[in-house]
């Protein structure tokens, strides 16, 4: 069993701190992140703590094999789930191999579970109804009593203040199977209430990032991405603005410049160079990639490939 705790000055290694999680993040708001982490992981489970004060954009695979929960913590606003406005007595739930799209808001604090299912299904089938182990199989979010989501969350927070990796791993198993139950014997799926727009617009959403990218040396314009979508420009705009709060140039725009970020702060090979990455990822105005560079991530580009060679 591994216990950890970390502060983070950027989200993409944030992110890749998370064990077994295939997911990036991308930074939307701009200066310098500082997020926290802190995490128990065993070989059947996992429970992590994430603060953000920075609006992040996380997509990605859910550990095959596993069901995930995630609870948001505070008052703070926590953003979106899938297309999904997650408040704060609900519960967001993803099955092992699941594609999720989340908008975090700045200030987020979310404490997330991930569990065998295997093993979950067998304690589960003693505890719940058939109708809540129905809805384990496509329910993407749950309103759980604030009581009862209060009490677990603080026995799930007890666990992650200890740090103590002497813990029997499987007492601690027991524990955060048992929380998991509690909450989920409470739950009411929430998942398909008024949620037919929003969760078209997600798609939108999740689709023109995955378009752009996939020729981001020559990034598509709205119009043709409204071609191939199908969709009006209206459409598409609201899409935009009711899942990420941007229009979409501006969203877009900061995809591409989380990945030149990546690409900066992970291939520091000899012929990596500031320009050829910003022409690759569509950046064909070298001064102006560095302006908008510097104003999203609070630092030149040539500064982070610095950093980064210094570090290999």
């Amino acid at each position: 069993m591994h216990c950890s705790s970390a502060h983070f000055d950027d989200v993409h290694l944030h992110a890749g701190a998370i064990v077994g999680w295939q997911q990036t993040y991308d930074q939307l708001s701009e200066g310098h992140p500082h997020t926290f982490l802190r995490h128990v992981t065993g070989e059947r489970f996992q429970l992590f703590q994430e603060t953000l004060d920075t609006r992040v954009v996380q997509r990605g695979k859910a550990p095959e094999g596993r069901l995930c929960l995630a609870i948001p913590l505070g008052q703070a606003r926590s953003g979106m789930f899938q297309g999904q406005n997650l408040g704060s007595e609900q519960v967001a739930l993803l099955r092992g191999g699941e594609t999720f799209f989340v908008q975090a808001e700045a200030g987020m604090r979310l404490l997330a579970i991930t569990v065998d299912l295997a093993r979950f299904a067998r304690v589960a089938a003693f505890e719940l109804s058939d109708e809540q182990l129905h809805r384990l199989g496509h329910s993407t979010r749950l309103q759980v009593p604030a009581a009862q989501l209060q009490q677990a969350t603080q026995r799930l927070q007890r666990l992650l203040e200890v740090h103590d990796h002497a813990l029997d791993e499987r007492w601690v198993e027991q524990q955060v199977l048992e929380a998991l139950l509690d909450v989920l014997g409470q739950a009411d799926d929430i998942s398909r209430r008024r949620s037919g727009n929003k969760a078209v617009g997600a798609y939108l959403v999740r689709r023109c990032q995955e378009l752009v990218m996939a020729q981001a040396d020559e990034p598509l314009g709205i119009l043709e991405l409204c071609e191939q979508l199908k969709v009006s420009r209206r459409t598409l705009q609201s899409a935009f603005h009711d899942a990420t709060g941007m229009r979409p140039v501006e969203y877009l725009r900061a995809v591409r410049l989380n990945e030149a970020r990546r690409r900066l702060r992970d291939q520091p090979a000899p012929d990596t160079s500031v320009s050829r990455v910003a022409n690759d990822l569509g950046f064909t105005h070298l001064s102006h990639f560095a302006v908008q560079y510097k104003r999203l991530f609070g630092e030149r580009p040539s500064h982070t490939l610095g950093a980064a060679a210094g570090a290999h």
